[in-house]
C-alpha cells in the first residue's frame, strides 16, 4: 500500500484531495437543502392551514330553511393546495325576502380570499341596509371595488326571493345564471347583452331577470367549477348540469349534486361551489309574469344591446326600431331608461320606463351615481 502510494504523483494527490473536499461539500449541501426543503414544506403546510380557516370563515353555514325557501350550500375545493375564491351566501333581508349569492373570484390564496370577503361584505352591507335590486348591489360592488390595488376579476350572481309575491329576481355580472326548474319546464335564460365581470374596468349590473318560482320549484346557483369539471375529452357542461340538478330528489341537497359530479368527473381543477333552493309547499304561488330588464344610459353600443336583448326576448323585428326609438327619446329626456320585456304568452310585451341617475352615498362615504327606482313606464 504504502508503495502504491509512493507511486502515485504529488498532483493527483491533489486533484484526488480537492474531488474529496467537493464530495463533502456536495453531501453537505444535500443534507441542508433536504433540511431547508423539509422546513419550507412544514411552514407552506401551516400557511394553507391558515388559508383554509380563513376560507371557511367566508363559506357561512346555511340553516336548511329560511323563509318560504328551503336551501341547501356545498363546496368542493379544488385538486391543489391553494384556496380558490369561490362563495357563497344566503340570508333573510326585511320584507320577507331572501337574498342569494354566489360568486367566484379569479385566482387562489390570500389574494383572492382579501378580494372574496370584500365582494361578499359589501353585497350583503347594501341588500340588509334595505336594496333590492340585485344589479344596483352589483353596480355598487364594483365601485367598491375601484380602488382596490389587488382587485380580481370577480364573477358574482346574486338574487333576491320574494316571499309575498314568490318571484325571483336575479342580475349577473359575467357569471352563469341559475338553473331554473318548475316541474318538468325548465327556464331558459336570456343571454344576450349579459353583464361583464366586476373588476373589469366596464359597466355591469345592467341585465335583470324576474322569475315566478311556485311551490316545488327548485334553482340551482353555482360556479364554473361545476360546468368545467372533466369528462372523459369534455366538460360537464350547463346542459349536463341541469339534467343532474333535475334529478335530485326534493330531500337531496347541494351536496348531492356536487358528489354526482365528483363521481363523475375525471378530475375537478377548479373549486365548486353550489346553492340550491326549493320553494317550500306554502310558498306563495306567484301569478307575475317574466320580466326581462335592461338598463340604458346613452353609452356607445346601447342600441346593438339593446337590438340584441330584444331578439333574445323573441320580439318580432318589426316591432325593435319603434321600441329603440322610444328608448333613445327616454334616454335623451331622462338620462337613462330600463327596457323591459314581459313574456306572458306567445309574444312578449315591452315598454320603456325612465330610469334618472340619482346621487347617494357610497359605502366609502364618497358620493356615487347609481339609477333611482323605476318611474311610471313609458309609452
Amino acid at each position: 500500500m504504502r508503495q502504491i502510494i509512493k507511486v502515485i504523483p504529488g498532483p493527483v494527490w491533489a486533484v484526488i484531495g480537492v474531488l474529496a473536499l467537493l464530495t463533502i461539500l456536495f453531501f453537505g449541501r444535500s443534507f441542508l437543502s433536504e433540511r431547508r426543503a423539509r422546513r419550507l414544506e412544514r411552514h407552506r403546510e401551516e400557511l394553507m392551514g391558515d388559508v383554509g380557516l380563513l376560507q371557511n370563515a367566508l363559506l357561512p353555514e346555511i340553516p336548511p330553511r329560511i323563509g318560504a325557501l328551503e336551501t341547501s350550500v356545498a363546496y368542493r375545493p379544488a385538486e391543489g393546495p391553494a384556496a380558490g375564491g369561490d362563495f357563497y351566501d344566503v340570508f333573510e333581508m326585511e320584507g320577507n325576502r331572501v337574498a342569494i349569492i354566489v360568486g367566484d373570484v379569479c385566482g387562489h390564496g390570500r389574494q383572492a380570499l382579501a378580494v372574496t370577503a370584500l365582494m361578499r361584505y359589501s353585497l350583503r352591507a347594501y341588500l340588509q341596509a334595505g336594496g333590492g335590486e340585485p344589479r344596483v348591489a352589483l353596480q355598487i360592488a364594483a365601485r367598491a371595488l375601484e380602488g382596490e390595488p389587488h382587485a380580481e376579476l370577480t364573477t358574482v350572481v346574486l338574487a333576491v326571493y320574494d316571499g309575498n309575491d314568490g318571484t325571483l329576481t336575479y342580475a349577473c355580472a359575467g357569471h352563469e345564471p341559475p338553473i331554473v326548474i318548475s316541474g318538468s319546464a325548465k327556464h331558459r335564460p336570456v343571454t344576450v347583452g349579459s353583464s361583464p365581470p366586476v373588476g373589469a374596468g366596464l359597466d355591469t349590473g345592467l341585465r335583470q331577470t324576474r322569475l315566478p318560482l311556485p311551490p316545488g320549484a327548485m334553482a340551482c346557483f353555482f360556479t364554473d367549477g361545476l360546468v368545467e369539471a372533466r369528462l372523459g375529452d369534455g366538460l360537464l357542461g350547463r346542459k349536463r348540469l341541469a339534467e343532474l340538478a333535475g334529478e335530485l330528489r326534493p330531500e337531496e341537497s347541494a351536496g348531492a349534486l356536487l358528489q354526482r359530479i365528483a363521481e363523475r368527473a375525471d378530475r375537478a381543477p377548479d373549486d365548486m361551489a353550489a346553492c340550491i333552493i326549493r320553494a317550500a309547499a306554502d310558498a306563495p304561488d306567484p301569478s307575475a309574469p317574466r320580466v326581462e330588464e335592461l338598463e340604458l344610459d346613452g353609452a356607445e353600443g346601447d342600441d346593438e344591446r339593446a337590438r340584441g336583448f330584444l331578439a333574445g326576448c323573441g320580439m318580432p323585428k318589426s316591432n325593435v326600431e319603434s321600441i329603440l326609438q322610444s328608448a333613445r327619446t327616454t334616454v335623451g329626456e331622462f338620462g337613462g331608461a330600463i327596457l323591459r320585456v314581459r313574456l306572458d304568452g306567445p309574444r312578449g310585451t315591452a315598454d320603456v320606463v325612465p330610469h334618472p341617475p340619482e346621487v347617494t352615498l357610497s359605502l366609502n362615504g364618497s358620493g356615487t351615481e347609481h339609477r333611482a327606482p323605476a318611474a311610471t313606464p313609458a309609452a
